[in-house]
Parts: structure tokens; sequence; C-alpha cells
């Protein structure tokens, strides 16, 4: 238990320190970009395969009536 308050009190030091420096908004605004771009790019990507896609990659001839194997 002591191991984690002075983890605890050290990593609150060292996040007071970065926080009074700006480093976090930073990284912050760093994940917002990186965050907003793979958003953008997925639903590009998603766009593009929903319109390529015309018919169902698998068809199904009976499979829903068949009996699952014990």
């Amino acid at each position: 238990m002591i191991r984690t308050l002075i983890f605890g009190a050290i990593a609150g030091y060292v996040g007071k320190k970065l926080y009074d420096e700006g480093k976090l908004t930073e990284f912050k605004n760093d994940l917002v970009t990186r965050y907003n771009d793979a958003k953008t790019s997925l639903a590009d990507q998603s766009a593009t395969t929903d319109t390529a896609v015309s018919a169902p990659l698998v068809t199904s001839t009976g499979a829903i009536n068949r009996p699952l194997p014990n």
C-alpha cells in the first residue's frame, strides 16, 4: 500500500509539472487531431466500401433451417 501512495505522489508531482509547462495541452491537441484524421479516413474508407459492394459475399443455401450438430 505504501508503494501505491509513493507512486501516486510521484505521478501527481510529475503531472502537475507537465500541466504547468503546457505539455498536457499539446498532447491533448495532438490526440484530438489524430482522432479526427482517423475518423475522417475511416468514414471515407467505409463510404467507398459501401458503394463498391453490391452483392453479398456469402450465400446461404438453407443453413438457417438446418439443426446444429451435437
